[in-house]
């Protein structure tokens, strides 16, 4: 390569391109120099990033893009669905033998399907257990019942 030394150009600089001088506009920016005027990003925008070091935080109402955030919608209450569904474990449990924990697995099963739609597999599962363990607990009823009235040991 040829050594370029002329006008403009400093002697550390031979070979290569010198650096473009601060006065020029760079391509897409305004000739003006200094960015757009005031106002010129609409309503409801933020303005040009913070130049002293940091960037701008955007509110907490849009993200990393302006574009909104959309919020889930709150979980769906399910106290009563799993109400349910613990009352019909524990009737399996041996809790069953006073009847109390299916009458509750199956009280708060129809309690939960009324009134907790997002609960519904859970309602559904503790209804399930409630009517099996009743039916469960009064077969049992009455096979002691049968089987203490054919019994020898009963005086007569």
């Amino acid at each position: 390569m040829t050594e370029q030394t002329g006008p403009g150009y400093d002697g550390g600089y031979r070979g290569q391109v010198p650096p473009m001088p601060p006065s020029a506009p760079h391509q897409g920016s305004p000739a003006g120099g200094y960015g757009p005027p005031p106002g010129a990003y609409g309503p409801g925008a933020y303005g040009p990033p913070d130049y002293r070091g940091g960037v701008r935080q955007q509110p907490p109402a849009v993200d990393a893009y302006g574009q909104p955030l959309y919020y889930p919608v709150p979980a769906a209450p399910k106290g009563l669905s799993i109400a349910s569904l613990c009352c019909g474990i524990a009737a399996f449990l041996g809790l069953g033998f006073f009847l109390l924990p299916q009458l509750a697995a199956v009280l708060l099963g129809h309690l939960a399907l009324l009134r907790e739609p997002g609960g519904r597999g859970l309602a559904i599962a503790g209804l399930v257990l409630g009517y099996i363990a009743i039916a469960i607990t009064l077969l049992v009823v009455i096979v002691l019942g049968v089987a203490f009235s054919n019994a020898d040991f009963v005086t007569r």
